[in-house]
């Protein structure tokens, strides 16, 4: 399965003109609202960019559902503005940006804010923008606002979130961001599964800590997603998710075993049922179909023992 898993991960990568359009997006944004409250030119410090498209574990194909997560430093003239309100001062400087955006972005009513942020809706299959104002602190990390339940301020530190990703990512040698966009791909497979994207990464970070700590080649990918499904199952308690993992699980265990018999068509059939149709197809199966001469493939099998 070495080519099929690689051409797996080019396939949902975003094409560079889909990562040229959401920078083009988030500038733009960013761009008007540091305009509206800023004298300087705007040189991009004053936004800071966190999420999946920070740590470029964004996946084909794109939906409605693709947001760009994007910090825009507010001043402190303007937190000490709304922080003074006596009712309710995020949501008020949450109707603030959005009002501002709206001035530019005239041909779209989808401007939306939501608890902690504004969302900027975009054209169809282009990236839309979700805009969290907040006040950077001398320690790099922010205050955000929360309009839920009558307003709160709360901190939130994305450089951690950021730093932990990309330390991992480092030591596995990008094998940290392939397997979080792998998992995604799966994920939206599986639509009726609620798997926070946070909770999934942790998860990813946390089993190449034990496991594949070093990375890994395409050789070795079916045995990873394997034992990744493996190190979730055994820590979660949400028994709806919990089903679609051991669901998973075994169909990856179904896909090995195929591979051991030399039954690559079969194999890639349960990756597809993981991950979906960007999961390369294998089209006909020339070691079946010619079984009498090919001799037998012995692979000794791989010492497993569960992760505690």
């Amino acid at each position: 399965m070495k080519e099929h898993f690689k051409k797996f991960n080019e396939e949902i990568k975003l094409t560079s003109n889909q990562r040229e359009d959401a920078k083009s997006k988030y500038t733009n944004v960013c761009k008007t609202l540091h305009n509206a409250y800023y004298e300087s030119i705007y040189d991009g410090k004053t936004k800071l960019l966190f999420g999946s498209y920070k740590t470029k574990t964004n996946t084909r194909p794109l939906t409605e559902l693709h947001d760009v997560d994007v910090i825009f430093k507010i001043t402190q003239e303007t937190f000490d503005k709304f922080y003074s309100y006596q009712s309710n001062g995020p949501a008020a400087l949450l109707q603030e940006i959005k009002d501002i955006l709206k001035k530019t972005y005239t041909t779209t009513d989808k401007i939306r804010g939501w608890a902690k942020v504004v969302l900027v809706k975009m054209a169809d299959n282009t990236h839309n923008v979700e805009v969290l104002p907040a006040l950077e602190k001398e320690d790099g990390t922010f205050t955000i606002p929360n309009s839920t339940n009558g307003g709160s301020w709360e901190n939130f530190d994305p450089r951690k979130q950021i730093g932990e990703f990309q330390a991992s990512n480092n030591k596995t040698n990008g094998l940290t961001a392939e397997l979080v966009r792998m998992m995604k791909s799966w994920k939206r497979n599986v639509p009726s599964m609620d798997y926070p994207s946070h909770l999934l990464i942790n998860d990813v970070i946390g089993f190449l800590k034990l496991e594949f700590t070093d990375g890994a080649e395409y050789d070795d990918y079916q045995e990873v997603v394997k034992n990744l499904f493996d190190y979730i199952k055994a820590r979660c308690y949400d028994e709806s998710r919990k089903s679609h993992i051991q669901s998973a699980y075994n169909r990856a265990v179904k896909a090995i075993e195929y591979m051991d018999e030399d039954k690559q068509k079969e194999a890639s059939d349960e990756w597809r049922k993981i991950f979906g149709d960007k999961f390369p197809k294998e089209k006909e199966n020339h070691h079946k179909k010619h079984k009498h001469v090919v001799p037998p493939i012995i692979k000794p099998a791989s010492p497993w023992s569960r992760l505690g």
